[in-house]
């Protein structure tokens, strides 16, 4: 009979160690996922940040009397305007209109060093593209590389 109570003493005391064990693999796992969340959602967010839509510079280009309309898209410190101009021909741009602009878009954001401008017309059109996706709230991740592959080829020495 002892040997009885010592046995279901033993085994009882096996099942509240186990049964605990296994709560803790529970809770193991949710933190796990929890932590791959988090590092998901801080990529989401540096994506983000990588690219972003400028529309205080573009209103800022738009008062220049040359400019009818502009796209303006911020990469770290680089952005990349995309001009519709008024009297100049298509894709062709004034090194002082270039100028102008870019002074412009760096009033803006202290944090911008670099501005490459294009009126090349499908140029203007791949970015307002782009501005149209990010104001959507599409996925920005499949976008950025898009994005780079894009600026590479109109700006070869980009920075």
């Amino acid at each position: 009979m002892k040997f009885m109570k010592l046995l279901s003493i033993f085994i009882l005391a096996i099942l509240i160690v186990a049964g605990c064990g296994g709560k803790d693999d529970a809770k193991e796992d949710d933190k796990k996922k929890e932590d791959k969340a988090k590092v998901q959602n801080v990529e989401s967010r540096k994506d983000e940040e990588k690219i972003r839509i400028s529309e205080k510079a573009e209103h800022k280009v738009e008062n220049l009397s040359e400019v009818r309309h502009s796209n303006v898209i911020v990469t770290d410190k680089n952005a990349y305007v995309a001009v519709i101009l008024d009297d100049e021909p298509k894709g062709e741009l004034r090194e002082e209109v270039e100028t102008r602009i870019a002074d412009q878009v760096k009033a803006t954001d202290e944090n911008i060093d670099h501005v490459y401008v294009s009126s090349n017309p499908d140029f203007v059109d791949r970015m307002g593209d782009f501005g149209d996706r990010i104001r959507e709230g599409k996925p920005v991740k499949g976008l950025v590389d898009e994005f780079t592959e894009m600026v590479q080829r109109v700006f070869p020495n980009a920075r």
